[in-house]
């Protein structure tokens, strides 16, 4: 299907742009546990249902991102790492069957993935994203994640720079 790009003035441009170029065959949705976790399932849903697109949802575990904190909490766990990171992969997995949920109820199919052992937040999604050939990645501006919690675009800004999809950045 083609389509004429109206220009402002009213009239058509001569380039047609190409439909197809613009759906969507596989929807990534990165999920933390920020305020924007309900409006990325949302929109990753609503999207995944319009194009009839296999939606796939990620949580990364980043050990960077909680810096001191990871080694803290491990040491006053009485230095069982492993007991912490499964408590951490659980809830991890727990706000994924969320997201689970919410899709069940409009009959989207949900495929999700933990990440652990994450070099960075945005490096794992755009790495995982590029494994899948995901064409369009749905993430929050703001995370959870150190000092980028504080700064608009830590991650997301990451995500978009260097993506090789399209990427929707939810606030």
């Amino acid at each position: 299907m083609r389509v004429k790009e109206i220009s402002s003035q009213g009239g058509h441009k001569g380039n047609d742009m190409q439909l197809d170029e613009y759906k969507f065959k596989k929807i990534l949705i990165a999920i933390d546990k920020s305020g924007f976790k309900d409006k990325i399932i949302q929109n990753g849903i609503f999207l995944s249902k319009a194009f009839d697109a296999v939606l796939l949802a990620i949580h990364v575990l980043d050990r960077a991102a909680m810096g001191m904190e990871w080694n803290l909490l491990s040491f006053y766990r009485g230095g069982r790492m492993e007991n912490y990171e499964s408590a951490l992969i659980k809830e991890s997995e727990e706000l994924l069957n969320e997201v689970k949920i919410m899709a069940q109820k409009h009959g989207i199919t949900v495929e999700t993935k933990v990440i652990t052992n994450s070099p960075s937040s945005a490096e794992s999604i755009i790495g995982y994203a590029t494994d899948n050939d995901v064409d369009l990645i749905i993430i929050g501006t703001k995370g959870l994640a150190g000092i980028d919690k504080f700064v608009m675009g830590g991650v997301a800004n990451k995500v978009i720079s260097h993506a090789h999809c399209r990427v929707l950045a939810i606030r």
